[in-house]
């Protein structure tokens, strides 16, 4: 995951001085809260407004 982000800034499609370390936990996070705990569906929105939310 963190090779993905770091190919994501070289192109410029992540914001500058972002914790990619801190990124790759959100990631896991949501991924392994909702498997795990089932709380709520793993699905094509989550996975949008997850992207979404790590680029801004």
């Amino acid at each position: 995951m963190r090779e993905v982000l770091e190919r994501g800034r070289e192109r410029g499609e992540l914001p500058e001085g972002r914790d990619l370390d801190l990124m790759v936990d959100q990631v896991y996070g949501v991924f392994w809260y909702r498997f795990l705990l089932g709380h709520a569906p793993l699905d094509e929105r989550t996975a949008t407004d997850l992207a979404d939310s790590l680029v801004r």
